[in-house]
This record gives structure tokens, C-alpha cells and sequence, in this order.
């Protein structure tokens, strides 16, 4: 079994959506109107970004997040260096222990409709 599915809600799913496009390669699948937008990335993992039932921006719990990994410490620092360019202002990047005495480097960013982003190398990743 492996988790192949999300489902984000949103005040504005063209705008979230957008940014999942931009900055971490989905592409559009299938869609209805401003309502729902389904994604797919190249790994096959499938990304739904669904207006909330209120209309209203959705309200996650403290610390809720979805996470990238990236396989280079140099490519987490190009992402932070994109998005940084886009205005979007993400934390700076930090190195975690994850286990074991890797040391992961990480950082945080918030997407459009206040959904917060990781990025990292896996957990073990890296060594050094």
C-alpha cells in the first residue's frame, strides 16, 4: 500500500493550485470550474484542491503541513531560493536531527490560502 492521494481545501483553488503547478510540478489532471482542481505529479501522486464547503479559507490544526523531499541539500536551497524570488517569503533553512544523527536540512513556507509547506531531504537522507 502506499499513499497516493491528498485533498487541500481553499477559499481560492485556482490560486493554490497555481502554486502547486509553479513551484513543485503538478499538472492539471482534471478540474470543475473554480470549485475543485485534481493534480498529478510525475511520481503519480494525486493532489485535489477543493473549495471548503464554507467558501472560506480552511481552518487546519496548528503544526498541519504537507512536506516535499528532495534528495540534495543544493536543491533545497534552490527551492528556498525560488520561492524567496516569488515574494513568498519562506523560513530560513534549518538543519534538524531526524533520528539516527542525520542531520536534514528543512524549511517552511506558506502556500496560498495559508496551507504551510516543508521542505526537506528525507528523514536518513543525509549524513553529514
Amino acid at each position: 500500500m502506499r499513499l497516493q492521494h491528498l485533498n487541500l481545501a481553499t477559499s481560492d483553488v485556482a490560486t493554490l493550485a497555481a502554486f502547486f503547478e509553479r513551484f513543485f510540478g503538478f499538472t492539471l489532471y482534471a478540474g470543475r470550474g473554480d470549485a475543485l482542481v485534481v493534480l498529478r505529479n510525475k511520481e503519480d501522486f494525486v493532489l485535489t484542491v477543493m473549495r471548503g464547503k464554507t467558501g472560506e479559507a480552511a481552518d487546519y490544526p496548528a503544526n498541519f503541513h504537507i512536506g516535499f523531499y528532495y534528495d540534495e541539500v543544493s536543491e533545497v536551497e534552490a527551492k528556498h531560493a525560488e520561492l524567496t524570488a516569488a515574494g513568498l517569503n519562506p523560513g530560513r533553512i534549518a538543519f534538524m536531527d531526524r533520528g539516527g544523527g542525520a542531520r536534514v536540512p528543512h524549511f517552511y513556507c506558506n502556500a496560498p490560502g495559508d496551507v504551510l509547506v516543508e521542505i526537506c531531504t528525507p528523514p536518513g537522507g543525509l549524513t553529514a
